[in-house]
């Protein structure tokens, strides 16, 4: 199975630790948030306060809010050029640019197949995963066309957490982990051993529980601790196989990589 080597990314400095080893940190980014929401390729961190929402690059900051939508419950920033805002409260999704200016806004009370969303996250092109409690179906979704492209069977838990790349979808329930791919089909379905929340990693997944955070292979369905110091998880994040835990308005950052046996 792949082994995971874990370098503490110190500005410039990597100093390279066995995956057996506890990490010691050194060092780390201050930000005052009440939500960490990640750092995209390009080192920019996006975060919020109340329901505005904020991007924060070298010297310069952008924020987007409107307080008609209600409460922020979501954010995608795996394309930071399409950057996806969740307001699951006036049931919209707000679709901004790179400066946070306003691209388009879904409102899925007004469109012609009304669905009650609860979860969303990003798919392929203009698409995105929604999940509709309505009818308990995972949907891809065309931004464009304002309509369904493909669906699942329908999923009998309620979802705690959804994540969705290009290929895949996710849905952590308090029981399963079912994975989807982009046609609706169940690829897999696996026991969810009190994780509470998820991120992707190429087409593996970073998870969380009370106890830590761990490596799920979906190759191999096989989970490894990763062995951190003992911060706890506030909010964490995973990019281009960077690790980033945010603690007491602190992001530390740690470089997970692979290696085969």
């Amino acid at each position: 199975m792949n082994k995971i080597v874990f370098f503490l990314v110190l500005f410039s400095t990597l100093t390279t630790i066995s995956a057996q080893q506890d990490l010691i940190i050194k060092d780390s980014i201050s930000l005052k948030a009440d939500r960490f929401l990640g750092i995209d390729s390009f080192g920019a961190i996006y975060y919020s306060k109340g329901d505005i929402f904020y991007k924060k690059w070298n010297d310069h900051e952008w924020q987007f809010g409107d307080f008609i939508l209600g409460k922020l419950t979501s954010v995608s920033i795996r394309n930071p050029l399409k950057i996806i805002l969740f307001y699951e409260s006036s049931n919209t999704v707000v679709l901004v640019d790179k400066y946070l200016s306003e691209i388009k806004r879904i409102n899925f009370n007004t469109i012609a197949d009304f669905k009650a969303v609860t979860r969303v996250s990003a798919a392929n092109d203009n698409n995105l995963w929604i999940f509709d409690s309505n009818t308990q179906l995972l949907e891809v979704f065309d931004t464009d066309s304002d309509k369904t492209l493909a669906t699942t069977q329908p999923i009998n838990e309620i979802p705690i957490v959804q994540r969705g790349n290009f290929n895949y979808c996710w849905i952590l329930t308090p029981t399963k982990l079912f994975r989807y791919n982009i046609y609706g089909s169940l690829l897999d379905t696996i026991e969810n051993k009190e994780f509470l929340d998820i991120k992707i990693i190429n087409d593996d997944l970073i998870m969380h529980k009370d106890d830590g955070i761990y490596y799920l292979s979906i190759a191999h369905q096989e989970i490894e601790k990763i062995n951190l110091p003992q911060i706890p998880v506030k909010q964490f994040y995973v990019t281009n196989e960077i690790l980033y835990i945010y603690h007491q308005s602190k992001i530390y950052s740690f470089e997970l990589i692979p290696q085969k046996k």
